[in-house]
């Protein structure tokens, strides 16, 4: 454990040359302790302690203070000390300088061969009780991120809640410590050693999200033997990072996300868990929500035709057709993701960079174009009524057509 001890300059001076450094006794408890828990690698810990000090003379010499920390795992280069007030009856003073010199300053600093220790030597003026600061950095004493997330039966907002979680295997037992993650509201929270503390960060109500639902070919492939131009459907919640959508207070770290949904009867169900990716101001946070056994897309490739360019270049114009079918009792998107350079790479041609392509006269007039991860990986948004409200009634297969030229290729 961490201490630190104050060695009068008076009985220095009577102990043997052998034993010059001498630790008397243990300085009073922490005035205050600040944990400042902004940093991935090494947590800022800030405390403060009363000092009673000597007067420093020519005969007695000046006041030395040790700080050592012998199962604490501190970065002994952090370590900063910095002499704050001076108590006068019950308050604390600033230090004043005197004739031009300060009352207290600090003289220089050793660091003890083989320990994990230093010792300050500091001259006083007069005989004080001393405020004093010690900062440091120390490893072991982390944060993480969590949330827990709610949907309304509807599945069109939902209750996010955001825990910042403190582990300390530092060593040290910090007592009641202030615990501020560099952002967001402050702590005062006990940090013992060897414990994992849960606080709550914050909680945003109301949150508008979008369900989503995504199918991307290259990505996951076939479904399986049985339905070989299928592919999997995957589900996510959508959340926009500002403060129109509720949110936009500060970035939302990563994090473990359970997510729960409202049953109708008062009650929450267990959707699943998720890991957030980092979410900037004006990002946006998806959640996995598993795969949908209501939506189902076929993908084939209606017709594709190689128009001669010059030489060994050409131009490759392909039709490609989706069969979907929404099982769901509510209307839906399907966003279908779509790989310009993979499908270019199916028919052996090569391109440098981007693969250049042109949209066809034959494409559906229901697909939405979008392309938020750049023009070699369109997302294609269509529109599915929901299932007939007669369930003896079939459902019937939305077809949609996605025509377009990939240009200048060559194998």
């Amino acid at each position: 454990m961490r201490r630190m001890t104050l060695i009068p300059a008076l009985l220095l001076l009577l102990a043997a040359p052998g034993f010059a450094r001498i630790k008397l006794a243990a300085l009073p408890e922490r005035e205050r302790v600040e944990i400042q828990l902004d940093n991935g690698r090494y947590t800022l810990v800030e405390e403060e302690r009363i000092v009673p000090l000597l007067r420093s003379t020519a005969r007695t010499g000046n006041n030395r203070i040790d700080f050592s920390w012998s199962n604490t795992q501190i970065d002994k280069n952090s370590i900063q000390f910095r002499p704050i007030a001076i108590r006068e009856g019950g308050a604390f003073r600033p230090i004043r300088k005197i004739d031009g010199e300060a009352e207290i300053s600090v003289i220089n600093v050793a660091y003890p061969p083989g320990e994990n220790a230093l010792v300050w030597e500091v001259y006083s003026r007069e005989a004080c009780a001393l405020k004093v600061r010690v900062s440091y950095l120390v490893s072991n004493l982390s944060r993480s991120f969590a949330y827990r997330a709610l949907a309304d039966k509807e599945e069109t907002r939902l209750t996010l809640k955001k825990y910042l979680q403190v582990r300390n295997y530092s060593g040290e037992d910090f007592g009641t410590a202030g615990v501020w993650a560099g952002f967001g509201p402050q702590f005062m929270e006990a940090i013992g050693q060897q414990e994992d503390i849960k606080l709550l960060l914050a909680r945003f109500v109301e949150v508008p999200i979008r369900k989503t639902f995504t199918y991307d070919w290259y990505a996951h492939g076939p479904l399986n033997p049985d339905k070989p131009y299928a592919s999997r459907v995957l589900m996510h919640y959508e959340l926009q990072n500002d403060a129109k959508h509720g949110l936009g207070r500060f970035p939302l770290q990563p994090g473990k996300v359970r997510i729960f949904i409202q049953d109708g009867h008062g009650g929450e169900a267990f959707l699943g868990e998720d890991w957030a990716a980092l979410t900037p101001l004006d990002g946006k946070m998806r959640l996995y929500l598993g795969e949908s056994r209501d939506v189902i897309c076929t993908r084939t490739i209606k017709s594709n035709k190689r128009h001669p360019v010059r030489g060994n270049l050409f131009d490759q114009e392909i039709r490609i057709q989706y069969e979907i079918e929404n099982f769901k009792d509510k209307a839906a998107t399907l966003d279908i993701i779509e790989q310009i350079h993979r499908v270019a790479a199916k028919y052996g041609a090569r391109t440098p960079g981007d693969p250049q392509w042109e949209l066809g006269p034959d494409t559906s007039e229901g697909i939405k174009l979008s392309y938020p991860d750049g023009d070699s990986r369109p997302v294609l948004s269509v529109q599915l009524p929901p299932r007939p409200k007669d369930k003896d009634e079939k459902v019937q297969k939305q077809t949609f057509i996605f025509h377009l030229t990939i240009k200048n290729l060559w194998n």
